[in-house]
């Protein structure tokens, strides 16, 4: 009769922990030598028989330090850990899963216990970094293979070096040598390593973007030059990557550094005839990093005066980006000094009444650069500004419905403090309309709900956590995460303050039995425009309601307060955006638009 096995002869003891294969983490909730059998707790499956030796051969004994059951017994100082010191819970995790420690593993063993999956790229991308720059862990660059980490550390150029060997193409390569470019004492032998590997992913090409195969021979020229060579001028050359058109030209540098743009662009001056006007072309409508590089390398090449004219024409034309625009109402550089004109502070309205169809989005750079900052921008404006250029000015702000009320006031005392004359246009209706009941459809009204309690549970939240995070990286003097996060955070609180003041006056409606012997808030208008004959349809609605593109305009805008109480057969003047008087139209038919759908 075979012996039978007694506790002793199993390196666990009820209570312990365990792994096994296939069904993962258990803890061990009984032992019955006298029967042979082994009852384990598994995640999925609790109170599982197991048979002595099957248990023997399948159940791995893990320490306490285990990831594992820390998650069991201290989840709550694993996720205090995951935002204050997160280098230390990614070093737990290595030696809890020794080669098994793979950026996939790790993920699947702390989302969603200890930190939600919301919330996960944006710490890990930061953790990885950090990672990067510690010595002692080789990171890799695909998410199924392990991260090791060693005693001592290497010196940091090398270990970004193997991962530029390790690379195939794209953007893991392009990564690598950014950051080998400004490593520090790097040996010759280290910097003819860096070109040889930089050449060997130039001539696979593998699955990198034009852009990035630039990058990479920009930044490996520029290592031949650190060695006293001359930039490479075979087949491998810069100029074998640049592009041919503007789409090409746009493509490539949105996926490049601003210093590998400018080196870019210079060759492209250098090499190409007609690159002046192909860059001229791409700047009004390219991001603000790219629209720097082509700044400074035509100002460069003299043509300082040709970057100026052609932003001049695209903000008068209203072709001229969001990005580009903030750009230049962030720089106030000297050039641009021309550029601060009524039209300057018109083309932000038109941009921010097309981009928001009504109140601005937050956190909108031309928003925030308009009515924050001191308001420096519409200071520059006012500075050479007319009196009847102010009186525009004003005009426009108290009539845009992309404004907020409180933002609305701060520019329009401004204007006043300036050019007091404007007073007597605008403290009238602001007066008026200061504390007033705000008419507004149902389905606005909802929006409006909507948008703030997705601020107060979901944004609101996550900046806090972003905070805690961007603390956990150190010094908070030089940290570029905590100020911005601390930045937005008062985007947010003032937002939510706006919209609680806001649906607090707010009174809705669906428009229907509206009196159309007049204009009216509800009505629809066809207008007659008596210089061309032409005729269109106008819509007066809400204070949320403005769709410029659909014909809907909000009776608080500028041309809504022109029509209303307007009767079919009268003419009116409507208002200019510019110097000037608008064009006069005569209002041919009133009808109702409503009932409004909610």
């Amino acid at each position: 009769m075979a012996s039978i096995p007694t506790a002793e002869k199993l390196p666990l003891s009820v209570g312990d922990y365990c792994i096994h294969r296939s069904w993962g983490f258990g803890r061990i909730r009984e032992l019955s030598p006298d029967s042979g059998l082994v009852v384990v707790d598994f995640q999925d499956k609790p109170s599982h028989r197991m048979q002595w030796e099957y248990a023997l051969q399948s159940l791995e004994p893990i320490s306490s330090d285990h990831i594992f059951v820390w998650k069991t017994e201290k989840l709550s100082v694993l996720r205090e850990q995951a935002a204050s010191d997160p280098i230390a819970l990614v070093e737990r995790c290595i030696r809890s899963f020794g080669e098994g420690a793979t950026p996939e593993a790790i993920q699947e063993a702390l989302v969603p216990a200890v930190i939600s999956s919301s919330e996960w790229k944006k710490w890990w991308d930061g953790v990885r970094r950090i990672l990067r720059r510690d010595g002692r862990f080789e990171v890799p660059n695909r998410k199924n293979q392990p991260i090791r980490m060693s005693a001592t550390a290497l010196p940091v150029w090398q270990k970004l070096l193997q991962e530029l060997e390790r690379s195939v193409a794209g953007k893991d390569a392009v990564e690598a040598a950014r950051a080998l470019a400004k490593a520090e004492k790097i040996p010759p032998t280290g910097r003819e390593q860096v070109v040889a590997a930089i050449d060997r992913i130039l001539s696979s090409l593998g699955d990198s973007s034009w852009g990035e195969l630039l990058e990479l021979a920009v930044i490996r020229d520029d290592f031949l030059t650190t060695l006293g060579k001359e930039p490479e001028q075979g087949e491998l050359a810069l100029a074998r990557w640049l592009p041919k058109d503007k789409q090409g030209l746009q493509k490539c540098l949105s996926v490049m550094a601003s210093s590998a743009q400018k080196v870019v662009l210079r060759h492209l001056l250098a090499q190409r005839a007609g690159a002046v006007a192909l860059l001229l072309d791409l700047l009004p409508a390219t991001s603000a990093r790219t629209a720097d590089a082509i700044v400074t390398v035509l100002a460069e090449a003299g043509q300082a005066k040709e970057v100026v004219e052609r932003l001049a024409s695209a903000i008068r034309e209203r072709t001229i980006g969001p990005d580009v625009l903030a750009w230049v109402c962030r720089t106030r550089d000297e050039l641009f000094r021309p550029l601060f004109g009524p039209d300057l502070f018109f083309c932000i309205l038109y941009l921010l009444e097309r981009e928001g169809s009504g109140v601005a989005k937050m956190g909108s750079k031309l928003y925030e650069l308009l009515t924050g900052s001191k308001l420096e921008v519409l200071h520059t404006i006012l500075t050479h500004a007319q009196p009847t250029d102010a009186r525009d000015l004003a005009r426009a702000a108290l009539g845009s419905p992309a404004l907020r009320e409180l933002d609305k006031r701060s520019l329009l005392g401004a204007i006043i403090k300036r050019h007091p004359g404007v007073q007597d246009l605008v403290v009238g209706d602001q007066q008026k309309n200061e504390e007033s009941v705000l008419i507004v459809s149902w389905r606005s009204l909802a929006q409006k709900k909507q948008e703030l309690e997705t601020l107060i549970t979901k944004q609101i939240p996550a900046n806090t956590r972003e905070i805690a995070i961007a603390r956990s990286y150190g010094d908070l003097r030089e940290n570029h995460e905590y100020k911005a996060a601390k930045e937005m955070q008062g985007v947010l609180l003032r937002r939510k303050a706006e919209l609680e003041a806001a649906l607090a006056r707010a009174r809705a409606t669906d428009f229907s039995e509206v009196a159309t012997d007049a204009v009216n808030v509800g009505t629809r208008v066809t207008l007659k425009d008596l210089a061309t004959g032409a005729e269109r349809q106008v819509t007066v609605l809400g204070a949320w309601d403005s769709d410029p593109a659909a014909g809907i305009v909000s009776y608080l805008a500028a041309l809504g307060q022109a029509l209303l109480g307007r009767k079919p057969g009268e003419e009116v003047v409507l208002p200019s955006e510019g110097k000037g008087e608008g064009s006069i139209v005569r209002i041919e038919r009133i009808e109702p638009a409503g009932p409004i759908p909610a």
